[in-house]
């Protein structure tokens, strides 16, 4: 169990536009705007790739997404967030998401027969996934927030939580590994933030061993994937084809990359403006573009666990670890794909990935973000300090 105690911040309580001429919600807008920026660039550079004359097929629709984006982000940061810690909005919230994956098993649309997308007017897609990674995040920070759900409760600290997780993953996991991945590391992380028992973390070992078995190695082509992972080049001809592009791309771009809009390899990339945006990246901008975006997610961190520590409530506090844990696992599990330090799977770069859906759900989870910072510097920060647990 987490008590919370308020403390003053001097910092916070005399930021003064002399002492903080930016302040947090600032920064982050910065950092977001930076990085979408980058992505519409690369989206337009990659998706160069029909003959000449014709239309370019994803920039225009990238960059009306880059603004409807922002637009979430400064919506979000508007946004009064402790009115997603009403029971009604945070389990509503999460009830929408589990219907949305339920619908998408029937009338949803995709490739290879897995069905991830909703059809929407206008021709355009929504995919349900990628408002589950936040409704689950709202719906733990809110209860645990939660006075009557103790996390040294059996039930409350971690069947209900892990029941819920359990849910959603079981209804994307077919469609979406890497998605459905993402948001079981996300809630332990956040559970074990919110106070779980030392001891818990081992009730999930069987469960998840025999979940990973079920989910990978029963599957042919995801056990395929492990084996290419393994050994890329051994299977270069075929099922390792996007891993030993993507390699040869980031090499062939050294330093400081070939040029913007000069890449060849990216030609050979499948999926070369969603998974695999950064290996383009690092074919046109180089090593150094390469660090540079990561130096973007880094800033982004460490201005978010600021906000954390200077979070004024305990469900901000939570909300915005859960935030911040979906947006830097998901960079670093599609980072890491593009470079082999993990198996294939389909999981997009934050903010930088061609994509309505996604970019629209992460900018306004990042506004959120913003919000509890601007909550935070109004007011006294809560020093959040973990009572006494059972071992």
């Amino acid at each position: 169990m987490t008590t919370t105690v308020a403390t003053p911040d001097r910092s916070v309580a005399a930021g003064t536009s002399a002492g903080r001429p930016l302040s947090e919600a600032h920064i982050l807008f910065l950092v977001v705007l930076a990085l979408v920026t980058v992505g519409v660039m690369m989206v337009y550079s990659a998706s160069q790739t029909t003959e000449p004359g014709t239309a370019n097929p994803h920039f225009p629709r990238q960059a009306y997404f880059a603004v409807v984006g922002l637009v979430a982000f400064v919506l979000g940061a508007i946004f009064p967030y402790r009115w997603l810690s009403r029971w009604p909005v945070a389990v509503g919230v999460l009830l929408a998401a589990v219907g949305l994956l339920v619908l998408v098993l029937f009338i949803g649309m995709g490739r290879g027969g897995v069905r991830r997308f909703l059809n929407l007017p206008m021709g355009l897609h929504f995919q349900p996934s990628e408002f589950a990674k936040f409704a689950v995040v709202i719906f733990l920070a809110w209860w645990f927030s939660r006075r009557s759900a103790r996390p040294a409760s059996l039930l409350g600290g971690f069947l209900v939580p892990m029941g819920v997780l359990a849910l959603v993953a079981v209804l994307i996991v077919k469609a979406d590994f890497g998605t459905a991945a993402l948001i079981g590391a996300v809630a332990v992380l956040l559970c074990l933030i919110a106070g779980w028992r030392r001891w818990y973390p081992l009730l999930l070992a069987a469960p998840a061993v025999a979940g990973f078995y079920a989910a990978v190695w029963l599957v042919p082509y995801r056990r395929e994937r492990m084996e290419v992972w393994l050994d890329p080049w051994q299977h270069a001809q075929d099922a390792g084809w996007h891993v030993c592009q993507s390699l040869m791309a980031i090499g062939r771009g050294g330093l400081l990359g070939v040029g913007p809009g000069a890449g060849i390899q990216k030609l050979y990339i499948p999926e070369n403006t969603t998974d695999f945006i950064f290996a383009v990246l690092c074919e046109e901008m180089g090593i150094l573009g390469g660090i540079l975006v990561i130096g973007l997610f880094a800033v982004l961190v460490w201005r978010g666990g600021k906000v954390i520590r200077r979070a004024p409530d305990r469900f901000g506090f939570l909300l915005a670890s859960g935030i911040l844990l979906v947006i830097a696992l998901q960079a670093a599990m599609n980072i890491g794909v593009v470079t082999s330090a993990l198996p294939a799977k389909g999981i997009s770069l934050p903010f930088v990935s061609y994509g309505g859906s996604g970019l629209v759900m992460m900018s306004f989870a990042a506004g959120l973000l913003a919000s509890v910072a601007r909550a935070g510097e109004r007011g006294s920060p809560l020093v959040h300090v973990p009572a006494s647990r059972g071992t």
